[in-house]
């Protein structure tokens, strides 16, 4: 009988064993699982921060052109070696930093004011306001439904066809002005 009591005590002190074993199992699993959660969180925190920058040093970058080109196109303001000197600046890196339609637009004005014959008044505020606006949802309004007209705001700008900042067509646009861009056709803009 004595044999019959010892092994009715193994199966018993089996599922202890398995019990111990499976909460050792248990404990090591979500043991790792905090530690990764942890890794996680803190890698994520560090994104975090580092997206926070992005439009700090976007907005660093873009402000003085955006001032430059906001003073030459309601003035007759000439640029001072300084302002040149960022103008250069922003050149250099707006590849870098700037987003697809940011770069592109920029590239557009660019080219624009510096091809003969020189683009009219309308193409101009055209190219700017696009250019605006990709900045605008460069920094982080890229959902916006603001116009190219809005973004103008207080500036008062006579157009001879007020529908060049409507037309969502560029090219068309070029077309009713008589004017041919320096660039090759594309797509109609999102704006």
């Amino acid at each position: 009988m004595a044999v019959t009591r010892d092994h009715a005590k193994i199966p018993g002190m089996s599922a202890v064993v398995v019990a111990a074993v499976a909460s050792i199992v248990a404990a090591t699993v979500a043991g790792m699982y905090a530690l990764a959660v942890r890794r996680l969180d803190a890698r994520l925190q560090r994104i975090d921060k580092a997206q926070e920058r992005i439009p700090e040093r976007k907005f660093e970058i873009y402000e003085p052109v955006v001032d430059l080109l906001g003073r030459m196109f309601t003035s007759d303001h000439v640029p001072t070696r300084q302002e040149q000197q960022r103008k250069r600046y922003f050149d250099n890196w707006v590849g870098v930093y700037g987003a697809e339609g940011t770069v592109r637009a920029y590239s557009r004005l660019m080219q624009a004011v510096s091809h003969q014959p020189y683009p009219p008044g309308d193409i101009q505020v055209r190219l700017y306001t696009d250019f605006l606006l990709e900045i605008r949802d460069d920094i982080g309004a890229p959902d916006g439904r603001i116009s190219r007209r809005e973004i103008l705001g207080a500036r008062q700008v006579n157009l001879s066809d007020p529908t060049s900042l409507t037309d969502h067509d560029l090219d068309a646009v070029c077309r009713r002005a008589g004017w041919t861009p320096p660039w090759p056709p594309e797509s109609p803009s999102r704006h």
